[in-house]
């Protein structure tokens, strides 16, 4: 499904759907970034997602900040192997624009599920497919080194916690590998927690802090896009494969107030210290609505996180 952007956030997401009947489906390609298998023409979702892009063909779309204004669609060649007819079945990431959370983004996820059911039929699950949330600091503002570097060792201290609260098919899924598993800087503290906050310290700048928190790509928390002349993102690749509005905001509210805490606790500063009441997930969730509610987010967030990975119904 979709890259959708939140401002202090922004997210990508894969899934899988059926066509309407009386809608043709075309074979559409894939973009490597997040997916969805979609089961009718991409051309005839574009009308409904981006109806005032009269003359900003999808080919020309760049991954460029200024192109994040409006809905767009694009091919997913990493599903390639999960569709069965190509006239059926098509894989597609849909990306969204930036959105703010002290705006309405609720209802521009409602509109753009809205149109999804207008042109297609609910999206297939898939083990493949992910969601992908891109979280800033707010409108056009980065976060600032010392920011980025509380998170980056609050996403490694609470990183046990933090992969209980996902959907099993994503805990260690190859495309959003725990940091310290793909870390040969972080791997080599052994879980040391000064040993960590010391090295994640003692980074200059936004290329070292990256090197030392992942070797490519495909972690769960990526922080690439924090580089000179990128977004200015931080990636949280770990959200569920998306199907429908409730699970969207249950994500990306999620992803946001678990950033949020995470810069309100500002564990890096007594590294030896836990804020938690008890190191457990609910503890850790407990502390993510807590955020949700100082945000105005607490709505779109079920009240257990066994209800968010889907382990309680």
């Amino acid at each position: 499904m979709p890259d959708l952007h939140i401002q202090r956030r922004k997210q990508e997401s894969r899934l899988q759907c059926t066509p309407r009947r009386g809608v043709k489906s075309s074979k559409s390609k894939a973009h490597p970034s997040g997916a969805a298998h979609i089961t009718t023409p991409r051309s005839a979702l574009v009308p409904y997602l981006v109806p005032h892009a009269k003359s900003d063909p999808l080919i020309v779309h760049k991954r460029h900040p200024e192109h994040y204004d409006k809905w767009w669609i694009t091919k997913d060649g990493s599903l390639r192997d999960g569709i069965g007819d190509p006239m059926q079945e098509l894989p597609i990431e849909a990306v969204s624009p930036v959105m703010a959370i002290m705006e309405d983004w609720e209802d521009e996820i409602d509109t753009f599920w809205t149109a999804m059911r207008v042109v297609f039929h609910m999206p297939r699950q898939d083990d493949c497919c992910g969601s992908h949330i891109h979280v800033s600091g707010g409108h056009n503002t980065p976060f600032s080194l010392s920011q980025v570097k509380i998170i980056a060792f609050g996403v490694v201290l609470y990183e046990p916690l933090i992969q209980q609260l996902l959907m099993a098919n994503r805990t260690n899924n190859r495309y959003c590998v725990a940091n310290t598993m793909h870390s040969a800087q972080l791997s080599a503290c052994r879980g040391n927690r000064r040993e960590t906050a010391r090295l994640i310290r003692n980074a200059r700048n936004a290329g070292d802090l990256c090197g030392i928190m992942q070797d490519d790509r495909y972690v769960l928390w990526n922080f690439a896009n924090t580089l000179p002349n990128k977004s200015g993102t931080i990636e949280f690749r770990g959200g569920r494969c998306l199907r429908g509005e409730v699970r969207t905001k249950r994500w990306i509210a999620c992803t946001v107030s678990l950033v949020d805490a995470i810069l309100r606790m500002n564990n890096i500063k007594r590294p030896g210290e836990v804020t938690l009441s008890h190191w457990t997930p609910d503890s850790l969730y407990a502390a993510v609505k807590k955020s949700a509610r100082a945000l105005d987010l607490r709505g779109s967030l079920p009240d257990d996180y066994r209800i968010l990975n889907e382990t309680q119904r």
